[in-house]
């Protein structure tokens, strides 16, 4: 009789209907587990189960839907980790659960309006800050629904449209079909919200990055448009639980003491980029608008060093003001000069917890001040935490893994 893979026992899970308060049942007897956070992307966990623990959960297993159900992942007590069903595999003796974090619902949700930043043609500025735009948008798409047209020619159209308005659903007849009403992800009775307003949690500071966007009615999804603007005007987010927390780059989400090699299992790396070092740049527009920043500093040392960098990505916006496109290259001269020198840990090492630094201090964001003292240059420099991944099986135990970006240049500003 083959051996049975052992169980893990730091981690367990449990099925919850969409919203994350009704649970459907637990899963039991995990052979491993691995979940993670991640900053300006969807994080992503898995269950496995092997021999015996497949036939302990077929119920749980039967009663399991992608995109309605969800799972949830316990580390001791501790609920670290939610979002929806989006894989079941099963084979021969094993099976897996795949889930994507709570910000997957922000990728199945268009944008059902045009949100115009622009100036107005007599010169009326209504240019916003970039998390003020995207915080807006979530809360307008997620609890307003739209209506779309279903033909008479849909096979089985009639029985389709008396479920529908069985379940709750509205459906107006017109000419060759019906005008069904789609509600929202939340504010409705026909389906379990997606429960995320309640949590969105949307950090605003002083000389925040602004944008003067202007975009289409059904042109991309929300949580499309929030990894643009994550990638190229200035915000960032990641999703901690149920919180979708979205924030300024040039701020941090907190900061953990100070780290050294000792923390990490992995050598840490110092090293010194030229391709990151630049004394001016520019922020180029359309019709030869552009915008200048110089950085005086160490200008007579390096000479005359320049970067040129497309615009924000402002696709549909009208001229932007020059302020605008001069604050824009503002921000991509800072921290470039000097030549800038990264202390780095290799990706995904792992990371050694202590009561200083537990599992819920290690978020996306959260700054870490690391010292190198090891290496041919020592330093100390600011990081910020990219990823989080947190894996267990019943034979290797547990590991926590991070990655690690130089974080940005030290804001004193206090949050509004």
């Amino acid at each position: 009789m083959a051996e049975q893979p052992k169980c893990v026992v730091g981690h367990t899970a449990q099925i919850f209907d969409r919203g994350g308060r009704r649970r459907i049942g637990p899963v039991v007897n995990l052979t491993k587990v691995k979940w993670g956070r991640q900053r300006d992307a969807t994080s992503e966990a898995m269950i496995r189960l092997d021999g015996d623990s497949c036939d302990d959960n077929a119920e749980i297993l039967e009663k399991s839907r992608t995109h309605r159900h969800e799972l949830v992942v316990f580390r001791g007590r501790e609920r670290v980790w939610e979002g929806p069903l989006h894989r079941i595999a099963t084979g021969d003796g094993w099976a897996e659960i795949y889930a994507k974090d709570v910000s997957a619902y922000l990728f199945a949700q268009p944008m059902t309006q045009a949100y115009d930043n622009s100036t107005l043609p007599d010169g009326t500025a209504r240019s916003t800050t970039v998390t003020g735009r995207i915080g807006g948008i979530i809360q307008y798409e997620f609890s307003h629904g739209r209506t779309m047209f279903y033909p008479d020619t849909m096979p089985d159209a009639i029985a389709d449209v008396a479920q529908w308005t069985a379940w709750g659903g509205t459906a107006t007849p017109v000419t060759g079909g019906w005008n069904i009403v789609m509600p929202a992800f939340e504010s409705n009775d026909i389906w379990p919200s997606t429960n995320i307003l309640p949590f969105l949690d949307v950090r605003h500071f002083p000389n925040e990055a602004r944008t003067a966007m202007d975009t289409f009615a059904f042109e991309t999804t929300v949580g499309s448009h929030l990894q643009a603007l994550a990638r190229q005007n200035g915000i960032d987010f990641t999703t901690l639980g149920r919180r979708i927390i979205i924030w300024d780059t040039s701020r941090n989400l907190g900061i953990l003491p100070t780290m050294t090699e000792a923390n990490f299992a992995n050598d840490v790396i110092v090293t010194e980029y030229g391709s990151d070092h630049t004394q001016a740049a520019y922020s180029v527009g359309q019709n030869g608008l552009y915008g200048a920043a110089l950085t005086l500093k160490n200008l007579a040392f390096y000479g005359p060093w320049t970067t040129m960098y497309t615009i924000y990505n402002e696709d549909g916006t009208q001229t932007p003001s020059q302020s605008d496109l001069d604050s824009q290259a503002r921000r991509n001269t800072s921290g470039r000069s000097p030549s800038p020198i990264e202390v780095r840990v290799p990706d995904n090492s792992s990371i050694f917890l202590s009561e200083d630094v537990s599992i819920n201090a290690l978020v996306p964001g959260v700054q870490v001040p690391l010292r190198a003292n090891l290496n041919f240059r020592q330093i100390a420099q600011q990081q910020k935490i990219d990823t989080v991944t947190v894996s267990e099986d019943g034979e290797k135990g547990e590991t926590v893994a991070v990655t690690l970006t130089p974080a940005t240049r030290p804001d004193s500003d206090e949050e509004a």
